[in-house]
């Protein structure tokens, strides 16, 4: 009898759990606690504000799929593919994020407390106004990404778009450039502009802390009053730029070129210039305290003590003049001959000598 109440009980749990998987429609607002969807091919799928608390998505394709206000709470989604899904609003209470691909996926106002997002993928991902307290995002990838308070966060492994945005002209100041808009007093942590092409572009007061910049076109930019402490310069092109109470502290210019650049009273302290082109700039009362100036180039270049340093100018060679030959009067044959004449020794005079 015993062992017939436990084949009836198992044979129930059974056509239960068989149940809860037929009911589980992909469809919005779906009733589906403890979803197992591992492996599964969601792509494009509208699970707008379904219940899938306690679910399993390990390894799910979710491209592109609707996400919306659905709740996750507790779930596995590790190693999932989430590129360009719409996750505005969804809960995600200590959920397990860990290796996703969360690439162009919209988590605005998602809630994160607790969840794991170590080693995901967030390049291009928007996590404006998220609940990220207590979340984990050791060695996840930020690039472009959008954080909760507005500021972009672009690692410095972060490529820069080789695509038609970086060919629109910024000198207006309306383009944007891996997600960091390029406009006066614009917010952009670790902002990824390496080679970058932005001449004449306006970030004046801009907060670029550190920036990559490395090998970008910054012919005349403004970057007045702009905080670009640790920003990353190497190889720029300076070139007129105005810098002018500029915030470097600790900025990396190694073989930038700064010609004609102003950077009147502007903060270089522990800033590295090494072999840094400084020919006709003006650091009138900039804070050198620490540099490091080794191989820079100074010709014209105004010190923050004012005087001018022209030590690196090239010495201009001037024409060598070369001297007329002068003529010399021939000397009589007779008087040559007698000066090379050597005094003559008769033959009795030698023998004599050999004798002796």
């Amino acid at each position: 009898m015993k062992k017939v109440l436990l084949s009836s009980m198992l044979l129930l749990i059974s056509l239960g759990a068989n149940a809860r998987m037929i009911e589980c429609s992909i469809i919005p607002h779906s009733q589906c606690p403890h979803a197992e969807f591992a492996g599964k091919n969601l792509a494009n799928a509208n699970l707008e504000e379904a219940m899938l608390f306690e679910g399993d998505l390990t390894k799910a394709d979710m491209s592109k799929a609707n996400l919306k206000g659905a709740n996750l709470y507790h779930g596995k989604l590790v190693a999932g593919n989430f590129t360009e899904a719409n996750m505005a609003g969804i809960t995600l209470y200590n959920a397990d994020l860990t290796a996703a691909n969360l690439t162009g996926a919209n988590l605005t106002g998602a809630k994160l407390k607790g969840a794991n997002l170590s080693e995901a993928n967030l390049t291009d991902t928007d996590l404006s106004n998220a609940e990220i307290e207590g979340a984990k995002f050791s060695k996840a990838v930020f690039c472009r990404t959008i954080m909760p308070n507005g500021i972009i966060n672009s690692g410095a492994n972060c490529p820069a778009k080789k695509s038609a945005e970086l060919a629109q002209t910024v000198a207006n100041g309306e383009a944007a450039v891996n997600g960091c808009l390029i406009q006066p007093r614009t917010v952009c942590l670790n902002a990824s502009l390496a080679e970058a092409n932005l001449g004449s572009a306006n970030l004046s007061g801009a907060q670029l802390y550190m920036a990559n910049l490395a090998q970008a076109n910054l012919f005349k930019v403004n970057l007045n009053r702009a905080n670009l402490t640790e920003a990353n310069f190497a190889r720029a092109n300076l070139t007129r730029a105005n810098l002018a109470q500029a915030n470097l502290t600790d900025a990396n210019l190694s073989k930038a070129v700064l010609r004609g650049a102003q950077l009147e009273r502007a903060n270089l302290t522990g800033a590295i210039l090494l072999n840094a082109d400084l020919t006709d700039a003006d650091m009138t009362g900039a804070n050198m305290t620490d540099a490091v100036m080794t191989g820079a180039t100074f010709c014209n270049t105004v010190m923050p003590d004012g005087k001018v340093n022209n030590s690196s100018c090239a010495v201009e060679k001037k024409p060598e003049v070369k001297a007329e030959p002068v003529a010399l009067e021939a000397a009589p044959v007779s008087t040559v001959v007698n000066e090379v004449k050597a005094p003559s020794t008769s033959k009795a005079a030698r023998y004599k000598v050999k004798s002796k």
